[in-house]
């Protein structure tokens, strides 16, 4: 056997592996067992009508959706979600995230209404919706259609005895938590301080297919170079306004100048080969890149595990607990 036909066994084989542990995952999820439901109680009822499925299609077309409402619920509330477009009378509608249920629904026309509930004590996380036409089966999907947001907080302890907490700091978190990553500060505490000796910022994605289904990327960028960007970036948006009065277009064009200068003062000491080294020297110390959590359907605590420096460690072990602050 050649070196070729060896490593392609291999990768097939893994691939094979990976397909049968998402299959086993994905089985788990009460949605997607509904979902499979309803795809074979259409086969079936296309098998007793005795036509073939591009027949059917005529009267049971493929779901189009023209707009979904942007709708966040907080842990244990409920909120509506308003789906627009072209449906067949039957057609079915999938919330892929098990933590939220539907209490009410309607289909009218061209219009879906669902009154969704979040389950209580569970992190931020989105949920994509599917539809699924009667007989035909065929589907159309949205992307995060439902959000569950707010504040938290994360309190981390990890196996070096650090203590390390994380806080939201989006200006509209219940709307921020979306494939993106919502943006959080970061606190470094050594055992048995009670000052941070390092603070970063990070960005906290969600999904619900991997085992560790939280993850932070932390930015090499220091807190104040990260608010800075934000700040701009709000004030851009702001200035863009047409509604708003030249004295205070003026203000905020001083504001935006003030900041550039700064920005250009950044850059230029970033440059510095002496200030290079000193950060090359903090990432070979500290280093800190990303933090997996793996938190249970409903529960509060977590364990899960963090990248830092091998000096820190590559694969530190932790546990903790999450809490929602608030809206």
């Amino acid at each position: 056997m050649n070196v070729t036909t060896h490593w392609r066994r291999i990768v097939g084989s893994a691939v094979l592996v990976l397909l049968a542990i998402a299959l086993c995952r994905a089985a788990t999820f009460q949605f997607n067992q509904a979902e499979r439901a309803f795809r074979e109680a259409a086969s079936k009822e296309l098998a007793r009508l005795g036509i073939t499925r591009n027949a059917a299609k005529a009267k049971y077309p493929t779901p189009y959706i023209t707009s979904v409402s942007p709708t966040c619920i907080l842990p244990g509330g409920t909120g509506e979600d308003v789906v627009r477009g072209k449906f067949a009378p039957g057609s079915k509608f999938f919330f892929e995230n098990d933590n939220l249920q539907v209490v009410k629904e309607s289909l009218a026309g061209g219009e879906y209404r669902a009154t969704l509930k979040a389950a209580s004590g569970i992190g931020p996380q989105t949920a994509n919706l599917m539809v699924l036409t009667p007989v035909t089966a065929i589907s159309a999907q949205h992307f995060e259609a439902v959000s569950v947001g707010g504040r938290y907080e994360w309190v981390i302890d990890t196996a070096n005895g650090w203590r390390v907490v994380a806080r939201s700091t989006d200006a509209q978190p219940c709307a921020a938590h979306s494939s993106e990553g919502s943006r959080y500060e970061i606190q470094f505490y050594r055992a048995g301080q009670s000052t941070p000796f390092e603070k970063m910022s990070a960005k906290l994605a969600y999904s619900m297919w991997e085992q560790h289904n939280y993850r932070f990327t932390i930015s090499q960028d220091d807190s104040a170079t990260q608010s800075s960007m934000q700040e701009m970036s709000g004030l851009m948006k702001k200035i863009s306004d047409p509604n708003l009065s030249d004295t205070e277009r003026d203000r905020l064009m001083a504001k935006i100048q003030k900041m550039q200068e700064q920005a250009m003062a950044v850059m230029t000491k970033a440059a510095d080969p002496a200030y290079i080294k000193q950060q090359q020297a903090k990432r070979e110390q500290f280093g800190c890149e990303s933090i997996e959590l793996q938190v249970p359907a409903g529960g509060s605590g977590f364990s899960g595990r963090m990248r830092c420096a091998p000096k820190v460690g590559t694969d530190l072990k932790l546990t903790g607990s999450m809490k929602f602050l608030a809206r």
